[in-house]
């Protein structure tokens, strides 16, 4: 494979299949001699993959080194490898994300502050830091994301030893753009939504919706208000990024929600364990904003 990425579904198929394989089998060797680039969703699938793989057999996975320099330096800034060879600083985009993981027993609050006083400001390029405008709208849009996150590892997953979450925060080069992915191996939103159906399903059309429907209707908020806010967050997040020109992409499942894209909507052919969810807007920066 030479491209680790989610939204190509050929490309995803591929990756996909390989890290089921070596799951399964921790003597299979893992190629990644041809791979020339690598989306920061795929960064993050690789980098769950790791250390699942790690909790499961207690050892590394057996790997075929990348030949490009680049993806080396990429599996040393995932923390996946460390290539003594491969200097950081020649590759400044790079310095432009932040990548954080953490498991259940990290509180939202633990993880807000850290959000707002250590990730976000270190997204940067150059001497120009992100904008107050800017910090606010990221660090509002990812806390009501991580909202979502609740039910992720009930049900069949309640069990489970592995429980973590992967973000991802920064620009990609030359967009202007700044960019969040969060990611988590859990029971997908419609497993969640068929768990919890208070306020969200009322019907049997409803709980034999597609999954890109059932994401559709979380993006919808819980249709019964209740006091504390809840079931509200993809919705609020949402309506904060049109606001602001932004645009968001939703991976559960089979399904696949998108506010820009015209295959949103449409089942996918190749499943995706847990939920993606990745947005960006429009960033200023400020000279003197730090």
């Amino acid at each position: 494979m030479d491209l680790l990425g989610v939204d190509d579904e050929t490309v995803f198929k591929t990756m996909a299949d390989a890290f089921k394989e070596v799951l399964n089998d921790p003597d299979i060797i893992l190629d990644l001699r041809k791979v020339k680039r690598v989306t920061i969703m795929g960064g993050l699938l690789l980098k769950a993959f790791f250390d699942e793989f790690i909790l499961k057999f207690q050892k590394r996975p057996r790997m075929r080194s990348p030949s490009h320099k680049k993806i080396r330096a990429i599996l040393n800034y995932l923390g996946i490898r460390n290539y003594q060879e491969v200097k950081r600083d020649r590759y400044p985009d790079l310095e432009c994300w932040q990548i954080l993981s953490w498991d259940h027993t990290q509180t939202d609050i633990e993880f807000g502050k850290l959000l707002d006083t250590e990730v976000i400001p270190k997204c940067w390029k150059g001497d120009h830091a992100i904008s107050k405008h800017s910090s606010s709208i990221a660090t509002s849009v990812a806390e009501t994301l991580l909202n979502c996150k609740e039910h992720a590892y009930t049900g069949e997953k309640e069990n489970s030893l592995f429980k973590r979450w992967y973000l991802g925060v920064g620009e990609y080069p030359n967009t202007h753009k700044f960019s969040f992915c969060i990611y988590d191996k859990g029971i997908g939103i419609k497993a969640r939504l068929q768990a919890n159906p208070t306020g969200w399903l009322d019907s049997l059309f409803d709980k034999n919706r597609s999954d890109s429907s059932m994401i559709e209707l979380a993006t919808q908020g819980r249709r019964v208000a209740v006091n504390d806010g809840r079931g509200q967050g993809l919705k609020s997040a949402i309506e904060l990024l049109e606001k602001n020109h932004g645009q968001i992409d939703i991976y559960s499942d089979f399904g696949y929600f998108s506010s820009h894209d015209e295959k949103s909507g449409r089942d996918r052919g190749v499943r995706l364990e847990g939920t993606f969810v990745s947005f960006s807007f429009p960033v200023e920066y400020s000279k003197d904003s730090i």
